[in-house]
């Protein structure tokens, strides 16, 4: 966990001291709520710099509720837009690895997740856009010595049960 926020903290140096209008920030916000069950919601603050035109780094946290367990992640993530429509859309796909810890009733869990998936943004303006992560493709988890990989559309049955939707500032 120290590794993790020394590297989130070099990061964040890094993206403050580079070049405007080539850095971004953006974050997802979830709130889910069911009869006769506890809510859920997630926050995802994400802050990414491109190193091209078309590729960018990053850094990623999700921290959220669901039900009686408690999440908070960390991780790093590569994007790549490869397919752009119109001045205003753009597609991409995105690997991440990601830190996971989770706790359900004071048994703490915690897990590695790589995933590679797709999304896409659309610009509002130059500085601000709307973002959406549709499904992963590739996925592999590893806790407490078991792991799983799922490669295949994640969202194949409904995907807007798995799409995140999100807001882009660029600075």
């Amino acid at each position: 966990m120290k590794k993790v926020v020394l590297l989130l903290a070099v990061l964040f140096t890094a993206f403050a001291n580079v070049n405007a209008q080539k850095n971004y920030v953006l974050g997802t916000v979830s709130y889910s709520k069911s009869t006769d069950v506890e809510a859920s919601y997630s926050v995802s603050p994400t802050i990414g710099h491109y190193v091209t035109d078309k590729v960018s780094v990053g850094v990623t946290g999700e921290f959220g509720k669901s039900g009686d367990t408690k999440i908070a992640n960390f991780g790093v993530f590569g994007r790549c837009d490869f397919a752009k429509f119109g001045k205003s859309c753009t597609l991409f796909s995105q690997l991440n690895v990601v830190s996971e810890s989770s706790t359900t009733a004071d048994v703490k869990t915690n897990e590695f997740n790589a995933n590679l998936g797709l999304g896409g943004n659309y610009d509002l303006n130059k500085k601000w856009a709307l973002t959406m992560h549709v499904a992963d493709l590739i996925e592999y988890e590893s806790a407490d010595g078991n792991s799983t990989l799922t490669v295949g559309f994640s969202g194949l049955n409904n995907p807007l049960a798995t799409t995140k939707f999100g807001v882009v500032y660029k600075f």
